[in-house]
Protein backbone atom coordinates (compact mmCIF):
# COMPACT_ATOMS: atom_id res chain seq x y z
CA UNK A 1 0.00 0.00 0.00
CA UNK A 2 1.30 3.59 -1.08
CA UNK A 3 0.99 6.16 1.68
CA UNK A 4 0.68 10.01 0.46
CA UNK A 5 3.97 12.03 1.77
CA UNK A 6 3.25 14.20 5.14
CA UNK A 7 5.50 17.18 4.26
CA UNK A 8 3.80 17.34 0.79
CA UNK A 9 0.03 17.04 2.14
CA UNK A 10 1.36 19.32 4.62
CA UNK A 11 1.96 22.42 2.30
CA UNK A 12 -1.55 21.15 0.26
CA UNK A 13 -2.89 22.10 3.98
CA UNK A 14 -1.06 25.20 4.61
CA UNK A 15 -2.06 26.21 0.24
CA UNK A 16 -5.20 25.23 1.34
CA UNK A 17 -5.91 27.16 4.47
CA UNK A 18 -4.24 30.25 2.92
CA UNK A 19 -6.57 30.30 -0.19
CA UNK A 20 -3.57 30.27 -2.11
CA UNK A 21 0.14 29.26 -3.08
CA UNK A 22 1.52 33.24 -3.06
CA UNK A 23 -0.61 33.58 0.40
CA UNK A 24 1.01 30.07 2.10
CA UNK A 25 4.36 30.97 1.28
CA UNK A 26 5.57 33.20 3.83
CA UNK A 27 3.93 30.71 6.44
CA UNK A 28 5.82 27.58 4.66
CA UNK A 29 9.06 29.49 3.60
CA UNK A 30 9.14 28.23 0.49
CA UNK A 31 8.54 29.78 -2.70
CA UNK A 32 5.88 29.60 -4.91
CA UNK A 33 7.59 27.86 -7.80
CA UNK A 34 8.37 24.61 -4.99
CA UNK A 35 5.39 25.24 -3.59
CA UNK A 36 3.55 24.39 -7.33
CA UNK A 37 6.08 21.27 -7.84
CA UNK A 38 5.02 19.79 -4.27
CA UNK A 39 1.25 20.06 -4.96
CA UNK A 40 1.64 18.50 -8.50
CA UNK A 41 3.48 15.85 -6.93
CA UNK A 42 0.34 15.25 -4.07
CA UNK A 43 -2.31 15.60 -6.05
CA UNK A 44 -0.45 12.81 -8.41
CA UNK A 45 -0.55 10.59 -5.16
CA UNK A 46 -3.71 10.76 -4.62
CA UNK A 47 -4.62 10.15 -8.04
CA UNK A 48 -6.89 12.89 -8.54
CA UNK A 49 -7.57 16.90 -8.59
CA UNK A 50 -7.96 18.65 -4.88
CA UNK A 51 -7.71 22.46 -6.83
CA UNK A 52 -9.45 24.20 -9.10
CA UNK A 53 -9.08 28.00 -10.44
CA UNK A 54 -11.60 30.61 -9.08
CA UNK A 55 -10.10 33.69 -10.60
CA UNK A 56 -6.55 33.97 -9.45
CA UNK A 57 -7.47 32.27 -6.18
CA UNK A 58 -7.22 28.27 -5.39
CA UNK A 59 -10.57 26.48 -4.37
CA UNK A 60 -10.75 22.55 -3.79
CA UNK A 61 -12.53 20.40 -4.88
CA UNK A 62 -15.40 17.87 -3.69
CA UNK A 63 -12.28 15.29 -3.07
CA UNK A 64 -9.63 18.13 -1.74
CA UNK A 65 -12.31 19.31 0.93
CA UNK A 66 -12.27 15.89 2.18
CA UNK A 67 -8.90 15.30 2.02
CA UNK A 68 -7.93 19.06 3.53
CA UNK A 69 -10.36 17.97 6.91
CA UNK A 70 -7.97 14.96 7.40
CA UNK A 71 -4.82 15.90 6.91
CA UNK A 72 -5.94 18.93 9.51
CA UNK A 73 -6.80 16.05 12.08
CA UNK A 74 -3.46 14.32 11.52
CA UNK A 75 -1.74 17.16 11.70
CA UNK A 76 -3.61 18.24 14.98
CA UNK A 77 -2.25 14.91 15.74
CA UNK A 78 1.03 15.63 15.31
CA UNK A 79 1.34 19.02 16.92
CA UNK A 80 -0.20 17.03 20.06
CA UNK A 81 2.20 14.41 20.36
CA UNK A 82 4.63 17.00 19.86
CA UNK A 83 3.97 19.15 22.59
CA UNK A 84 3.63 15.52 25.21
CA UNK A 85 7.00 14.93 23.89
CA UNK A 86 8.62 18.53 24.59
CA UNK A 87 7.12 17.96 28.83
CA UNK A 88 9.74 17.04 30.89
CA UNK A 89 7.63 13.65 32.20
CA UNK A 90 5.74 13.19 29.26
CA UNK A 91 3.39 10.23 30.02
CA UNK A 92 3.20 9.18 25.59
CA UNK A 93 2.25 4.89 26.22
CA UNK A 94 -1.36 3.63 27.91
CA UNK A 95 -0.62 1.31 30.31
CA UNK A 96 -2.15 -1.58 28.80
CA UNK A 97 -3.21 -4.75 31.32
CA UNK A 98 -5.13 -7.67 30.91
CA UNK A 99 -6.45 -9.39 33.94
CA UNK A 100 -8.38 -12.38 35.56
CA UNK A 101 -11.29 -11.01 36.58
CA UNK A 102 -11.85 -10.97 40.23
CA UNK A 103 -8.33 -9.82 41.47
CA UNK A 104 -8.43 -7.38 38.46
CA UNK A 105 -11.41 -5.48 39.46
CA UNK A 106 -11.34 -5.98 43.36
CA UNK A 107 -7.59 -5.71 44.34
CA UNK A 108 -5.83 -4.71 41.33
CA UNK A 109 -7.38 -1.77 39.55
CA UNK A 110 -7.97 0.07 43.10
CA UNK A 111 -4.58 -0.17 44.32
CA UNK A 112 -2.77 0.81 40.51
CA UNK A 113 -5.67 3.42 39.83
CA UNK A 114 -4.29 5.02 43.02
CA UNK A 115 -0.29 4.61 41.90
CA UNK A 116 -0.36 6.15 38.32
CA UNK A 117 0.31 9.20 37.41
CA UNK A 118 -2.34 11.32 37.19
CA UNK A 119 -1.73 11.76 33.21
CA UNK A 120 -0.23 8.53 32.37
CA UNK A 121 -3.37 6.29 30.31
CA UNK A 122 -4.47 2.98 31.42
CA UNK A 123 -6.37 0.25 29.16
CA UNK A 124 -7.45 -2.43 31.44
CA UNK A 125 -9.73 -5.78 30.14
CA UNK A 126 -10.43 -8.68 32.12
CA UNK A 127 -11.11 -11.65 30.54
CA UNK A 128 -10.38 -15.64 31.04
CA UNK A 129 -6.80 -16.86 31.59
CA UNK A 130 -7.13 -18.04 27.77
CA UNK A 131 -8.21 -14.63 27.00
CA UNK A 132 -5.71 -12.84 29.10
CA UNK A 133 -2.99 -15.12 27.75
CA UNK A 134 -3.98 -14.55 23.95
CA UNK A 135 -3.93 -10.52 24.90
CA UNK A 136 -0.23 -10.69 25.93
CA UNK A 137 0.77 -12.81 22.98
CA UNK A 138 -0.76 -10.80 20.49
CA UNK A 139 0.31 -7.27 21.41
CA UNK A 140 -3.00 -6.38 22.45
CA UNK A 141 -2.02 -5.84 26.15
CA UNK A 142 1.82 -5.02 27.46
CA UNK A 143 1.61 -7.54 30.42
CA UNK A 144 -1.01 -9.77 32.26
CA UNK A 145 -2.59 -11.00 35.14
CA UNK A 146 -3.88 -14.88 35.51
CA UNK A 147 -4.01 -17.53 38.53
CA UNK A 148 -1.95 -19.87 36.33
CA UNK A 149 2.01 -19.76 36.12
CA UNK A 150 2.85 -19.57 31.93
CA UNK A 151 5.43 -21.84 30.77
CA UNK A 152 4.73 -20.76 26.66
CA UNK A 153 7.64 -18.99 25.02
CA UNK A 154 7.82 -16.35 23.93
CA UNK A 155 5.66 -15.51 26.92
CA UNK A 156 6.96 -15.15 30.86
CA UNK A 157 6.02 -15.31 34.20
CA UNK A 158 6.62 -14.46 37.62
CA UNK A 159 4.57 -14.98 40.25
CA UNK A 160 3.01 -11.46 41.46
CA UNK A 161 0.38 -12.03 44.50
CA UNK A 162 -1.28 -14.09 46.90
CA UNK A 163 -5.18 -14.55 46.82
CA UNK A 164 -7.15 -16.65 49.10
CA UNK A 165 -9.84 -18.72 47.72
CA UNK A 166 -13.30 -19.16 50.47
CA UNK A 167 -16.32 -20.95 50.73
CA UNK A 168 -19.37 -18.32 51.03
CA UNK A 169 -23.23 -18.97 51.65
CA UNK A 170 -26.11 -16.36 52.19
CA UNK A 171 -26.32 -15.16 55.49
CA UNK A 172 -29.13 -17.69 56.51
CA UNK A 173 -28.05 -20.53 54.22
CA UNK A 174 -26.95 -23.94 56.52
CA UNK A 175 -23.23 -24.56 56.75
CA UNK A 176 -21.89 -27.17 55.00
CA UNK A 177 -19.67 -29.15 57.97
CA UNK A 178 -17.89 -31.43 56.09
CA UNK A 179 -16.42 -32.88 52.38
CA UNK A 180 -20.10 -35.49 52.77
CA UNK A 181 -22.23 -32.52 53.64
CA UNK A 182 -21.08 -30.03 50.46
CA UNK A 183 -22.09 -33.18 48.20
CA UNK A 184 -25.62 -32.43 48.76
CA UNK A 185 -24.81 -28.62 48.70
CA UNK A 186 -26.46 -26.80 46.20
CA UNK A 187 -23.49 -24.60 44.07
CA UNK A 188 -23.41 -21.31 41.62
CA UNK A 189 -21.03 -21.56 39.05
CA UNK A 190 -18.60 -19.31 36.61
CA UNK A 191 -16.99 -19.59 33.46
CA UNK A 192 -13.47 -21.43 34.75
CA UNK A 193 -14.57 -22.54 37.91
CA UNK A 194 -13.55 -25.99 37.38
CA UNK A 195 -9.94 -24.50 38.65
CA UNK A 196 -10.94 -22.29 41.39
CA UNK A 197 -13.23 -24.83 43.14
CA UNK A 198 -10.79 -27.73 42.38
CA UNK A 199 -7.96 -26.30 44.14
CA UNK A 200 -10.03 -25.33 47.38
CA UNK A 201 -11.02 -28.61 47.66
CA UNK A 202 -7.98 -30.59 47.17
CA UNK A 203 -6.13 -28.15 49.47
CA UNK A 204 -9.05 -27.50 52.31
CA UNK A 205 -9.66 -31.72 51.83
CA UNK A 206 -7.49 -33.20 50.26
CA UNK A 207 -9.62 -34.98 47.44
CA UNK A 208 -12.71 -33.98 45.18
CA UNK A 209 -16.18 -34.41 46.87
CA UNK A 210 -18.16 -37.54 44.66
CA UNK A 211 -20.58 -35.10 43.70
CA UNK A 212 -21.24 -31.15 42.77
CA UNK A 213 -24.67 -30.09 42.70
CA UNK A 214 -25.10 -26.93 40.52
CA UNK A 215 -27.94 -24.85 39.85
CA UNK A 216 -27.25 -21.43 38.55
CA UNK A 217 -24.04 -20.91 35.97
CA UNK A 218 -23.01 -17.27 35.07
CA UNK A 219 -20.16 -16.13 32.51
CA UNK A 220 -18.89 -13.85 35.20
CA UNK A 221 -18.48 -14.50 38.49
CA UNK A 222 -20.42 -11.06 39.88
CA UNK A 223 -23.54 -12.70 38.63
CA UNK A 224 -22.55 -16.21 40.39
CA UNK A 225 -21.84 -14.00 43.70
CA UNK A 226 -25.55 -12.53 43.12
CA UNK A 227 -26.85 -15.74 43.02
CA UNK A 228 -25.03 -16.90 46.02
CA UNK A 229 -25.98 -13.96 47.82
CA UNK A 230 -29.98 -14.30 46.92
CA UNK A 231 -29.30 -18.01 48.56
CA UNK A 232 -29.10 -19.70 45.33
CA UNK A 233 -26.22 -21.80 46.14
CA UNK A 234 -23.17 -22.19 47.61
CA UNK A 235 -20.23 -20.28 45.88
CA UNK A 236 -16.18 -20.59 46.03
CA UNK A 237 -14.22 -17.75 45.12
CA UNK A 238 -11.57 -15.30 45.54
CA UNK A 239 -12.14 -13.38 49.24
CA UNK A 240 -11.38 -9.88 47.55
CA UNK A 241 -14.54 -10.80 45.38
CA UNK A 242 -16.18 -12.13 48.25
CA UNK A 243 -15.57 -9.31 50.73
CA UNK A 244 -16.51 -6.81 48.01
CA UNK A 245 -19.35 -3.93 49.47
CA UNK A 246 -21.77 -5.30 47.53
CA UNK A 247 -21.48 -8.60 48.89
CA UNK A 248 -20.05 -8.36 52.30
CA UNK A 249 -22.80 -7.87 54.35
CA UNK A 250 -24.89 -10.47 52.53
CA UNK A 251 -23.20 -13.57 52.12
CA UNK A 252 -20.64 -15.38 54.89
CA UNK A 253 -17.34 -16.97 54.57
CA UNK A 254 -16.88 -20.61 55.22
CA UNK A 255 -13.43 -21.96 56.68
CA UNK A 256 -13.35 -25.43 57.73
CA UNK A 257 -12.31 -25.84 61.65
CA UNK A 258 -8.93 -26.90 61.77
CA UNK A 259 -8.34 -27.24 58.07
CA UNK A 260 -5.33 -25.12 55.74
CA UNK A 261 -6.71 -21.94 53.99
CA UNK A 262 -6.88 -21.88 50.58
CA UNK A 263 -4.57 -19.77 48.82
CA UNK A 264 -3.56 -19.38 45.12
CA UNK A 265 -0.91 -17.54 43.73
CA UNK A 266 -1.41 -14.91 40.76
CA UNK A 267 1.01 -14.06 38.51
CA UNK A 268 2.42 -11.54 36.23
CA UNK A 269 2.48 -12.36 32.35
CA UNK A 270 5.00 -10.56 29.76
CA UNK A 271 6.73 -10.68 26.45
CA UNK A 272 10.66 -10.16 26.59
CA UNK A 273 11.75 -7.75 28.89
CA UNK A 274 8.27 -6.50 29.53
CA UNK A 275 8.84 -8.45 33.18
CA UNK A 276 11.70 -6.35 34.11
CA UNK A 277 10.23 -3.16 32.47
CA UNK A 278 8.80 0.11 35.30
CA UNK A 279 5.51 -0.38 34.40
CA UNK A 280 6.33 -4.23 35.62
CA UNK A 281 7.79 -3.06 38.73
CA UNK A 282 4.48 -0.47 39.50
CA UNK A 283 2.38 -2.80 39.34
CA UNK A 284 4.40 -5.26 41.75
CA UNK A 285 4.08 -2.16 44.45
CA UNK A 286 0.65 -1.37 43.52
CA UNK A 287 -0.06 -5.04 44.61
CA UNK A 288 1.97 -4.85 47.65
CA UNK A 289 2.96 -8.27 47.49
CA UNK A 290 6.34 -8.14 45.49
CA UNK A 291 8.90 -8.49 48.91
CA UNK A 292 7.04 -11.63 50.30
CA UNK A 293 6.73 -13.00 46.52
CA UNK A 294 10.03 -12.51 45.74
CA UNK A 295 11.16 -14.67 48.93
CA UNK A 296 8.50 -17.82 47.70
CA UNK A 297 10.96 -17.98 45.07
CA UNK A 298 14.45 -19.25 46.52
Amino acid sequence: MRHADLRRAAVFHAVAAAGGIAAASPRLGKSPPAIHHDLKRFEAEIGRPLFERAGRALRLTAAGQALFESVGRALDEVERTRWRLSQEDPALRPLRIATVSAFGRYRLAPRLMRSLPTDRPLELTFGTHEAVLAAVSSGAADLGVTYRPVTAAPIQSKPLAEEEIVLAIAGAAVEPADLEAMATTTFTTYDEYEFVFGHWFETVFGRQPDSLRRLDHTGEIEEAMESCAAGRGAIIAPLDLVEAPAWRERVRVIRPTGLPLCLNTLHLLGLGAMLASADADMIRSAVGDSARMEGTRG
